[in-house]
């Protein structure tokens, strides 16, 4: 009997805790549904000798469900209709419990005094808890006629009436900002996915305008303007000039790299690299710029479309400082550490150097050594490659003169005088006969054969061959 009593009270609690489980469930998820509710709003202002006055209307509304926002700082009057459900506003915060799925709040606010230009921002109310699926804007204009209202929810319809001016404006989220400038701006090209207004003598890029359509989903009002500073929302653009386009097609540029790619930790300053290419001019840091100016100095036209194409495939990884590498050096042909040595932002900046990608043998041994390929010349790394013939390498206290020493020949090179001395003879060398990247010495092929009596075969290996003399 005891057993069935132990049994049957562990299966109850068992039935107690599932119930509780669901139960929990059911409110996570009514939470949650409350936190992502996508609201839809019809906001109708009248703009009139008081100022402003606003009906907001919230729609899709849940019944019963508490909907919290954020009253503009200067609303006056506000209220709410009762058949509709309960308000009750603290300081700038409104909560809204509304009895069926519309909700509406009027108030009215107290514009300053009208200049050439007006710009409002903080006009409309904010939901906290949910989100502006979409909104519907009727602006009535009975107050002042002359000039023309632009929303940051895009495009307008007007409908100029015999006694007043009437805007209907719509797009996703939230209404955003509202601007009237008194100065009658034309529209320069109002279709695509651009609606261009500025004077009727406005100078404008087209290329600027296609670089920001990257950057832009929805279709987007630009005013060029000398009313208002700059201005940048997702469908309402203000900028001064043409100088200014060109800056936010690189903002708009580098907002959709950071948008298409992942890059590893601390290398995503590498990303406005890609913002160049895709600008065709150079955009970011002085080193990013230095970059982009050796890419385009070293690369013939059309590997610089393959290096191009290259950027825009590498979408699907993570960019590192290695796989740029590897994608540079798949289009040149040849080996280079371009990014690796400059993938730290703050670092100096390190210039672009092809390697050879054959290995190197020195009188029939293997060696670590690269050589540098420029043009149709190779360098060879001169201490290395000399220490890999039997040589002694030192460089003397004035660190502009080289010492090099074998057997009974001894060699100086002066590397600010462009010659030598072999055992006290003196010998002249070309310009260009040594050189340095990126702070290493290297010598040209031609010259370590002449000075140092060898042979440089390049075949499948490149092999350095002491002559048998």
């Amino acid at each position: 009997m005891l057993k069935k009593s132990v049994l049957l009270i562990s299966f109850l609690i068992i039935i107690s805790g599932l119930a509780l489980f669901v139960q929990w469930i059911g409110y996570e998820k009514t939470s949650m549904a409350s936190k992502e509710a996508n609201v839809r709003q019809e906001i109708n202002v009248e703009h009139n000798e008081a100022g402003l006055t606003v009906k907001h209307t919230f729609t899709r509304l849940e019944p019963g469900e508490p909907l919290e926002a954020i009253m503009p700082a200067n609303a006056l009057q506000a209220s709410c209709r009762k058949e509709e459900g309960a308000c009750s506003f603290r300081g700038q915060s409104i909560k809204i419990i509304p009895e069926g799925d519309t909700f509406s709040v009027t108030y009215s606010i107290k514009l300053p005094s009208f200049q050439t230009a007006v710009f409002l921002s903080d006009w409309s109310i904010k939901l906290k808890d949910a989100e502006a699926e979409r909104t519907v804007l009727h602006f009535t204009e009975k107050q002042i006629r002359k000039g023309r209202w632009f929303s940051s929810l895009g495009p307008s319809q007007l409908k100029k009436l015999d006694l007043i001016d009437y805007y209907q404006f719509q797009g996703e989220g939230e209404p955003g900002v509202l601007y009237w400038q008194m100065p009658p701006l034309q529209p320069l090209f109002p279709e695509g996915k651009h609606a261009v207004y500025g004077q009727a003598d406005s100078q404008l890029d087209r290329q600027q305008l296609t670089l920001i359509e990257e950057g832009i989903k929805e279709k987007t009002v630009v005013l060029l303007t000398d009313q208002h500073p700059p201005y940048v929302s997702d469908r309402l653009i203000l900028a001064r000039d043409d100088d200014q386009l060109f800056e936010l097609a690189e903002s708009f540029i580098q907002e959709k790299v950071v948008e298409d790619y992942r890059f590893e930790e601390g290398e995503d300053w590498l990303g406005y690299l890609i913002t160049s290419y895709k600008l065709g001019r150079p955009a970011g840091s002085e080193k990013v710029k230095m970059m982009y100016g050796s890419l385009n100095k070293q690369l013939t036209d059309q590997e610089k479309e393959e290096w191009q194409q290259a950027l825009l495939r590498l979408t699907d990884k993570t960019v590192t400082a290695e796989r740029l590498d590897q994608a540079l050096s798949a289009v040149k042909g040849l080996d280079t550490d371009f990014f690796v040595e400059n993938k730290l932002e703050n670092h100096p900046f390190q210039s672009l150097v092809f390697y050879d990608n054959r290995p190197i043998t020195v009188n029939g041994s293997e060696t670590e050594l690269r050589a540098v390929a420029e043009g149709e010349q190779l360098f060879f790394p001169f201490t290395e490659t000399l220490q890999a013939l039997g040589y002694e390498v030192k460089e003397l206290t004035d660190g502009k003169t080289l010492l090099v020493k074998r057997e009974y020949n001894t060699y100086r090179f002066y590397l600010d005088q462009n010659r030598f001395i072999l055992n006290e003879e003196r010998y002249g060398l070309y310009e260009h006969a040594l050189r340095s990247y990126n702070g290493r010495l290297y010598i040209s092929q031609q010259w370590l054969q002449k000075i140092f009596l060898v042979a440089v075969q390049n075949e499948k290996n490149i092999n350095v061959q002491e002559l048998n003399l």
